[in-house]
């Protein structure tokens, strides 16, 4: 499931305030648009409609693909440094979700839903890297290029 937040964000550079979407997760089975926005970099962007600037938001974010079997949580760099606690806490409270979702459909959960399955980053370049990687390689499996 997709999950996004309005949230008003004052510019850094003139501090106009505006409302921008800030997603906490992408479902790439559900809205197929926003992979391809996050791999254009557009997720997880502040554009100022005032002065141009141009900021990154940085907000932890999950994404699921289910088709390829992926899972990823981001987690912004700076909170593993400010806030280990706060990042660690917060992953063990999805995994305590996730288990309570594998009590309730077993089976029939896709395998990037069981424990040790998902991937955690640190920048969103590197989740960008590790979806594309993931996609090639469930490409190749599909057409038989990995003999």
């Amino acid at each position: 499931m997709t999950m996004s937040e309005t949230e008003t964000i004052g510019c850094p550079a003139c501090k106009v305030e505006q409302d921008v979407e800030v997603y906490q997760t992408i479902n790439a089975i559900e809205n197929p648009e926003l992979l391809q926005k996050l791999m254009a970099g557009e997720i997880s962007v502040f554009n100022c409609t005032a002065c141009g600037h141009v900021a990154k938001i940085h907000t932890p974010l999950l994404f699921n693909d289910h088709r390829i079997d992926l899972k990823i949580q981001f987690y912004p760099e700076h909170l593993l440094v400010e806030n280990p606690e706060y990042v660690g806490n917060d992953y063990l409270k999805m995994l305590k979700r996730m288990d309570k979702f594998r009590e309730e459909f077993g089976l029939f959960m896709p395998y990037s839903n069981r424990p040790g399955s998902m991937l955690v980053v640190f920048s969103l370049d590197e989740m960008i890297n590790q979806i594309k990687f993931r996609t090639q390689l469930f490409e190749m499996t599909k057409s038989g290029m990995n003999d």
